[in-house]
């Protein structure tokens, strides 16, 4: 009998990134960001396999991950807006005239150095069960465990000194805690975690041409610490500039671990001798402080949502029509909500109405209890053609290959703000060309209707009851050669 396979993965990654991006979405030269990043990682994996086909096969490893992010964050307001304040106003910026001439300078910034470094290492082990011919239980476990540590600091400047020069001017403090709720601190923190996840899977082969299944697992992704750099630290209402203690962040600067439970259930069917295939599944899951990615200030944080609750229906099928033509189809049903969200991000106009929305000493807050989560289309749909057919004797065919693909509207915004809500679209691609056995022609069209999509819309930071939005790819036309060697 052939003995066990032990294998070894070694991984290694790192990438640096430079981008700039104008964050105020106004006609007007105003708020700018740049971000200088670097990541790097280096991950080892050993695990054994059993050689396959006896009453019990197995699998079972070890696994370390270790990650660094750097990156250097400038974020620059132009108090003259693009000399369009000293033109209209006859002033050098418009700091003078808030300021009744006691403070100016033509552009204020911040600068943002975050470092997060994580180690973690889990033991993970899969056993196969045969029962009989037809019916087979697998079951899993896997025990994660993962570290933290965390530098975040942030320090305030303006052009009177250099906006490479850490400044304490009250009025340069004001501006940017009243205005930009942006602060000058130091924070300094780590955390720990670990998970013990099981699993278990049931298969049963009822007739030749159907396979039914049963799921049940459980699930973890480990929190963190936001980057965002705007936010005040612990004891600090919106707004407020008093004295504080800048090596302590408020509670929205680490954010929990996100767990889940999964039952799923599903079966796959071949009919008509073959020619077609039909899959399905039905899934629930539960989870807890399910992790919210949402736009707030000029960037993206994470939050938690307490409990949400996802649940729906996937079906897929594909018919082998003729010998050269295959057809296919899949749709969906979703329904994710949360369960209890009393704390997620205000709107704009919620904001705008009370600054202190969401905050312990606010009257008002935004609880999307019972609302859907975002970027969860309720149904959504494709339905394919594949053609190909020889070409003379020497194996070259001819193909084309199309689809379209259904979505539903949905939310697109961590407020869930109605006016954020994407409307649904279907988008349709087509291939066609030659190819034989070591070279391929294609001519290609993505979205070739040129279906105008929003990708996803947001408030505009600077100017509260404003949306801004930006599309997906319109119409792509291009074509490729391949040739193996």
């Amino acid at each position: 009998m052939q003995g066990s396979i032990l294998t070894s993965i070694t991984g290694w990654s790192a990438y640096d990134s430079v981008d700039g991006v104008d964050v105020d979405w106004l006609p007007l030269q105003f708020i700018a960001r740049d971000d200088d990043q670097q990541f790097e990682q280096f991950s080892q994996e050993f695990r054994i396999t059993s050689p396959g086909g006896d009453f019990f096969d197995y699998i079972a490893g070890v696994y370390y991950e270790q990650s660094d992010l750097e990156f250097d964050r400038r974020v620059v307001i132009d108090t003259n807006f693009g000399g369009f304040t000293p033109r209209v106003l006859g002033l050098d910026n418009l700091l003078l005239l808030l300021t009744r001439g006691q403070y100016g300078a033509n552009q204020i910034g911040r600068n943002h150095f975050y470092q997060l470094d994580s180690d973690s290492w889990a033991v993970f082990g899969q056993g196969t069960f045969t029962i009989s011919d037809t019916f087979r239980i697998t079951v899993g476990l896997r025990y994660t465990r993962e570290n933290k540590d965390v530098e975040s600091v942030q320090t305030l400047a303006d052009s009177n000194l250099g906006l490479d020069v850490p400044n304490l001017d009250p009025f340069l403090r004001n501006v940017h805690a009243t205005a930009f709720n942006a602060y000058a601190y130091n924070y300094a923190e780590d955390r720990s975690t670990d998970a013990l996840l099981p699993a278990i899977n049931l298969q049963w082969d009822v007739f030749n041409d159907t396979m039914l299944y049963l799921s049940l697992s459980q699930g973890f992704k480990s929190g963190g610490f936001t980057s965002a750099d705007d936010g005040e630290p612990a004891g600090l209402g919106v707004g407020e500039d008093a004295p504080y203690d800048p090596t302590q962040p408020n509670e929205n600067f680490e954010f929990d671990d996100e767990e889940v439970d999964a039952l799923e259930i599903g079966g796959k069917h071949t009919l008509l001798g073959g020619g077609i295939t039909l899959n399905w599944a039905a899934f629930y899951t539960q989870y807890d402080n399910l992790q919210v990615a949402v736009f707030q200030g000029i960037g993206f944080t994470v939050t938690n949502a307490a409990s949400t609750t996802v649940k729906g229906i996937e079906v897929d099928m594909m018919w082998q029509a003729t010998e050269y033509l295959r057809l296919g189809a899949s749709g969906g049903w979703l329904d994710a909500q949360f369960d209890s969200f009393p704390d997620a991000p205000c709107t704009a106009i919620q904001l705008d109405a009370a600054p202190l929305c969401g905050t312990r000493g606010g009257l008002l807050n935004n609880d999307l209890s019972g609302d859907e989560t975002i970027y969860a289309a309720e149904y959504s749909a494709t339905v394919f053609f594949d053609y190909s057919i020889s070409i003379g004797s020497n194996g070259m065919q001819l193909f084309a290959t199309g689809e379209a693909n259904y979505k539903d509207d949905f939310s697109s915004a961590g407020d869930n703000d109605p006016l954020d809500r994407v409307d649904g679209y279907t988008k349709a691609n087509l291939r066609f060309g030659l190819r034989a056995e070591s070279w391929e022609v294609m001519a290609y069209g993505r979205n070739i209707f040129d279906e105008e999509v929003i990708a996803q819309s947001f408030d505009v930071p600077a100017l509260a009851g404003s949306h801004a939005s930006y599309g997906d790819e319109g119409a792509v036309y291009g074509a490729r050669a391949k040739y193996s060697f």
